[in-house]
């Protein structure tokens, strides 16, 4: 075969050789993409105003996964979707509340969790406060619309003399108990922290209600989701290991807080 014929031969199995490769490639890093889920918690999660994922508990996340190996594509869904997706597989990776019975079929979790999340009652000085939750049946209840509380609420919402009001967000429902619409109310510790910035109640105080813990949730409709969740195990006591050989003392969250499910 002349020369120019072998130059043109190996010209074309190298090129074929580099689609080739391009090819396995994509395909290993779209394996390697996984589908994430959050609900609009500021300042932990929730969607800046560029429309991009946003928030210390999403970064937190994002540097585990990055260890890892993995790209998560954050996606801001409500709690019920996010259920059903993680049911039918269609979410991989959930950031939120630690054993939630409603999906405990269909999940798992690694052995590692984000500090616990605090649940307060809200209310005025001149309220009285509660020592627990008992304590708020026959009340003025306010709530956020769209939050479930870890289904700790329903024995209070279903007491014939318990009034239940609902807001669509933290700031309305601070303006709500402001205004006298509500005895209690039920939030968490950080988006309300957040949100007095914003609508501040000089005689505002708390009583502390109860606490859980936080961690990604992966749907179990991953087929490799065994092997996923280890590669996020290692990766998470790769960081912690990291952190305290730097004497760190960083936390995805401010004052073990955290978002609710």
């Amino acid at each position: 075969m002349p020369a120019q014929g072998v130059l043109r031969v190996l010209f074309i199995a190298i090129v074929w050789h580099a689609v080739l490769t391009a090819q396995v490639w994509a395909g290993e890093t779209q394996q390697r993409t996984l589908r994430g889920a959050y609900i609009e918690f500021p300042p932990l999660s929730y969607t800046d105003k560029k429309g991009n994922p946003a928030g210390s508990y999403l970064d937190y996340a994002d540097e585990i996964a990055s260890r890892a190996g993995y790209d998560v594509e954050w996606q801001s869904l409500p709690i019920d979707r996010i259920y059903l997706y993680l049911k039918e597989g269609r979410v991989d990776v959930w950031l939120g509340s630690q054993g939630v019975p409603a999906v405990s079929e269909w999940t798992l979790e690694p052995d590692f969790t984000f500090p616990p999340i605090r649940l307060h009652a809200y209310h005025l000085e001149e309220t009285d406060p509660v020592a627990g939750m008992d304590e708020l049946k026959g009340e003025e209840l306010i709530l956020i619309r769209g939050y479930t509380y870890l289904g700790r609420l329903a024995h209070l919402k279903e007491a014939e003399d318990t009034q239940v009001g609902q807001a669509s967000t933290h700031i309305a429902a601070l303006r709500m108990l402001g205004a006298g619409r509500g005895n209690y109310l039920l939030d968490f510790e950080a988006p309300v922290t957040e949100a007095l910035e914003t609508q501040p109640i000089p005689n505002i105080t708390h009583s502390p209600i109860t606490s859980w813990k936080t961690t990604l949730v992966f749907s179990a409709r991953n087929q490799d989701v065994e092997s996923l969740i280890r590669d996020f195990e290692n990766a998470h006591s790769s960081l912690e290991q990291s952190l305290r050989r730097s004497g760190s003392t960083r936390t995805p969250v401010h004052a073990a807080s955290g978002p609710p499910h």
